[in-house]
C-alpha cells in the first residue's frame, strides 16, 4: 500500500532524533509537509538535512520547517503556539516527548515536585491538541497520534513520572477521540516497547549501574529477554504513525497499539 499524504501539514514534537525523527521522516516520505521541533537550532538543522537526504527527490516537493521550542517550558509553549499561527493549519499532530528520568515515587521530596515533572509532559500535549482541534474540525479531517510507552498498559517499576503522565494522556486521548469522531478526526496512542534510541541507552546505563554489570552486557540481556531476541527500531514506530495518519486508517480510532515485539504478552 502506498500512503499518500500530499497536501497535509504534520507537526511532530521532539523530532530531531529517535522516535520523533522517524515519524517526521516517514510522514515526509509520504508527501506531507512537516514541522519539526527541537531544543536547539543546531540539532534542528541536522535533522532537517538528514530528512532531506534520506527522502531524496520527495524533499523538493514538500516543505520542511523547523521551530525551536522547549516543550517542558510553559512560557515557551505559549510562544510556540503563537508562532504556529504563521504556518498552515495542522492536519496531523504527533505528540512525543523525551522520557522523564527514572525514579520511584518515594524518591520525590514533595508532591508538588512530582506533579511538576508529570505536567512537563501532559501540559504541552494538552495545549497542542487544544490548538489543533478547531481547524481539524473545520476541515473534517485530523489525526492525533500520541507516542507513549508500554508502561501505559503495564506500569514499569521505577518510572513513576512516566507511568503517571502516560496514564493521564491515555485517558484524555480516549475522551477526545469519542468527542471528535464525527468530524473525521482520529486519536490513537502508540505504545513502544524496547526500541533502540538514546532513551533506551540511558535506561540500560541506569539498569547496568544498579545491577553492577557493564552496559554492553545489560543491552544484550535486554535484547535476549524479548520474544524477537532483538530490540525494535525507530522506524517500527514511524511507519505505524504514518499509516495511522492516512485516510486508509480512518476507522481506527481511540486505540492503544503496542509496538513491542510481543513483550506485553510476556508481562501479562
Amino acid at each position: 500500500m502506498k500512503i499518500n499524504l500530499e497536501g497535509t501539514t504534520s507537526l511532530i514534537c521532539a523530532s530531531t532524533k529517535g522516535l520523533g525523527f522517524s515519524c517526521a521522516e516517514n510522514l515526509a516520505s509520504a508527501g506531507s509537509n512537516i514541522i519539526i521541533t527541537g531544543r536547539s537550532q543546531e540539532t534542528l538543522a541536522l535533522a532537517k538535512s538528514a530528512i532531506e537526504k534520506n527522502i531524496g527527490e520527495i524533499s523538493k516537493t514538500i516543505s520542511i520547517s523547523t521551530i525551536k521550542v522547549d516543550l517542558d517550558d510553559r512560557a515557551g509553549i505559549a510562544s510556540f503556539l503563537t508562532k504556529l499561527s504563521d504556518y498552515p493549519a495542522i492536519d496531523i499532530l504527533v505528540l512525543n516527548s523525551g522520557g522523564p528520568a527514572p525514579g520511584n515515587f518515594d524518591s520525590f521530596d514533595s508532591i508538588s515536585n512530582f506533579e511538576k515533572k508529570c505536567s512537563a509532559i501532559t501540559y504541552a500535549a494538552s495545549s497542542l491538541m487544544k490548538h489543533a482541534l478547531p481547524s481539524m474540525k473545520k476541515n473534517n479531517f485530523g489525526r492525533i497520534i500520541n507516542i507513549s510507552s508500554i508502561g501505559l498498559a503495564k506500569p514499569i517499576t521505577g518510572l513513576a513520572v512516566s507511568n503517571a503522565s502516560r496514564a493521564h494522556l491515555g485517558g484524555l486521548m480516549t475522551g477526545i477521540a469519542n468527542e471528535n469522531a464525527p468530524f473525521g478526526i482520529t486519536l490513537n496512542t502508540i505504545l513502544p516497547g524496547v526500541i533502540w534510541t538514546d532513551r533506551q541507552l540511558m535506561l540500560a546505563e541506569n539498569d547496568a549501574k544498579a545491577a553492577g554489570i557493564p552496559v554492553d552486557e545489560m543491552i544484550k540481556q535486554k535484547a535476549a529477554s524479548l520474544p524477537t531476541g532483538t530490540m525494535g527500531k525507530p522506524d517500527d514506530v514511524g511507519t505505524l504513525a504514518t499509516f495511522l495518519s492516512s485516510r486508509a486508517a480512518g476507522y481506527i480510532n481511540s486505540q492503544f497499539i503496542s509496538v513491542d515485539g510481543g513483550l506485553l504478552g510476556l508481562l501479562r
